[in-house]
């Protein structure tokens, strides 16, 4: 694979996760979605049920994953399974590692298709385009973030989201 600058360049942004429709979406995939601020606010168990109301739709059409690069998932993952009815992948191993994609391949062996769903370039844009599969990204929940995430989205904006337009 030719690695190159578009490899940080998302196949599809929205402002919100609501917006994504799911005719959008390839048929026949498995939607694998980060957690902290594109489900839920970060750190937490909390979100909105316009989210709730939507991923609900969206599980009726497609196979779906959580997964999460968080350092506190493991405490919270029951609660976030019970709140989307859909299961949160552990690994040891964090995005964009292609052996933690590997994983994923191995539990869905029939899967052809994969999307990732995510708010940030890096790691869920580029997690994606690492492994061949088609991305989204998608506008935060909160502004509440870990300072280090919040100088990586300063670099986003700068070098990154200004090229790239949003779906409507």
């Amino acid at each position: 694979m030719r690695i190159g600058f578009k490899i940080f360049f998302p196949d599809y942004r929205f402002k919100k996760i609501t917006d994504i429709k799911s005719d959008v979406l390839p048929k026949d995939s498995l939607l694998i979605f980060d957690i902290d601020n594109t489900l839920f606010f970060p750190e937490t168990t909390q979100t909105k049920k316009e989210i709730v109301d939507w991923f609900s739709e969206i599980k009726n059409r497609y196979q779906c994953i959580c997964l999460s690069n968080s350092d506190t998932i493991r405490k919270r993952k029951d609660e976030i399974e019970k709140t989307l009815n859909c299961r949160l992948f552990i690994s040891n191993r964090k995005k964009p590692s292609r052996k933690l994609f590997s994983e994923i391949k191995k539990e869905f062996p029939s899967v052809k298709n994969f999307v990732v769903i995510g708010d940030r370039v890096f790691p869920d844009v580029l997690f994606g385009k690492l492994n061949d599969a088609e991305t989204v990204l998608v506008g935060i929940l909160s502004k509440k973030e870990k300072p280090i995430i919040r100088v990586v989205r300063i670099i986003e904006k700068i070098f990154i989201y200004p090229f790239i337009p949003f779906n409507e």
